[in-house]
């Protein structure tokens, strides 16, 4: 080949070494770059979850946790408020012997309903502060409390009591007398129904006689262990009064 030939040819591009031709554009026949080629967001979004994700997974099962602990302590509540609506007041009666010695103990509510010394006592006391008048208006009170202690409630031994005291007010009847009652008989009619008889003696403020008269009442009771707290301090065994209706004795 003459030099005449080979400078056609170079200016022509024939016969030119590869390593002066460019290097082709490697790309997938999609259009996209190869897998191998790095990506920024990418690589930024691996670094980061492998960084803070352990922290978000052990944040969210400690959220878990104090929710599941809240809800069983919230059940326990409920429960131990349940339970204690539940409790009630156990009564306990003690009988003694002559010398103060007890001699027997037991729930008053497993007691004999119808231990006639027990009831006796109970509706001695009820008639006594009832009828009685003290010019001692805080002992009047507690007297009175006692009284309707042993009231059963919306029954009419209530009714009749509260219009006996509308009519004789005892703080205002002690302004002018004093009256002293003294029980003489408690005796049971049934089993339900019991008889008192006593003697009321009405003094004025000097302390001078101006009555002596006998009263008779018949009353129907029942037993009922108490559930209030203020009532088991002052009728613990739970004699209640249902309906009474007294008179003068000739």
């Amino acid at each position: 080949m003459s030099l005449k030939q080979l400078a056609s040819n170079l200016l022509s591009g024939k016969g030119q070494p590869e390593s002066v031709m460019a290097a082709p554009t490697h790309q997938s026949g999609n259009g996209k770059r190869p897998a191998s080629e790095s990506n920024p967001y990418a690589e930024a979004r691996r670094e980061w979850n492998e960084r803070y994700g352990d922290y978000i997974k052990q944040a969210h099962n400690w959220r878990l946790c104090a929710l599941i602990s809240g809800l069983v302590a919230l059940v326990a509540v409920i429960g131990l408020a349940y339970v204690g609506a539940q409790n009630k007041i156990v009564p306990y009666v003690v009988q003694v012997d002559k010398f103060g010695a007890a001699v027997a103990v037991g729930p008053a509510d497993k007691a004999a309903a119808t231990d006639e010394k027990v009831v006796k006592a109970y509706l001695a006391r009820f008639i006594s502060d009832w009828r009685s008048v003290t010019v001692d208006q805080v002992a009047e009170k507690s007297a009175i409390e006692r009284v309707y202690s042993m009231l059963a409630s919306g029954s009419p031994a209530l009714t009749k009591l509260n219009e006996h005291f509308k009519a004789n007010n005892p703080f205002l009847v002690s302004e002018k007398m004093m009256i002293s009652v003294e029980v003489t008989s408690v005796l049971p009619i049934s089993e339900r129904t019991w008889q008192l008889e006593w003697t009321e003696v009405t003094r004025d403020l000097k302390g001078e006689l101006k009555s002596n008269q006998r009263m008779r009442a018949s009353i129907i009771v029942e037993i009922t262990p108490p559930q209030d707290e203020r009532l088991f301090l002052i009728n613990p065994i739970g004699v209640y009064a249902t309906d009474l209706n007294w008179v003068q004795s000739l």
